[in-house]
């Protein structure tokens, strides 16, 4: 099927409400849409991000998701973000594969990537 691409991406966090303030205010990524019953959130990072709670299963968050969000500017994206009271794991560091990286955590724990990939 050559018309398969990743549509969404789900992030288990321990409680939606709290959560999105970071994602939407922090990240700046776009609403899609809330359920009135904090059952979810949606946003819009290019594909969907998904703010699910963990519901039954707390093993499901604080843990790292292997989600990357990619930047033009790795310097001046993790300045601004760090400026906004983001908390990093570790500073930008170059990859063995070229790319520049750093990881940050949410507030469910949960550890996320910026990423700016080697120019062409």
């Amino acid at each position: 099927m050559s018309d398969l691409k990743i549509s969404a991406c789900r992030i288990f966090v321990p409680d939606v409400a709290a959560s999105l303030p970071f994602y939407r205010d922090l990240l700046g990524l776009p609403v899609r849409a809330v359920a009135d019953d904090d059952g979810f959130a949606v946003l819009d990072a290019g594909i969907m991000l998904i703010l699910e709670p963990v519901g039954g299963d707390p093993d499901l968050s604080a843990r790292f998701t292997g989600v990357s969000l990619e930047v033009a500017d790795m310097d001046a994206a993790y300045q601004e973000l760090r400026g906004k009271g983001v908390e990093f794991t570790d500073a930008p560091h170059t990859a063995d594969w070229g790319g520049k990286m750093a990881h940050f955590t949410d507030p469910g724990g949960n550890t996320l990537t910026i990423v700016e990939y080697p120019k062409q």
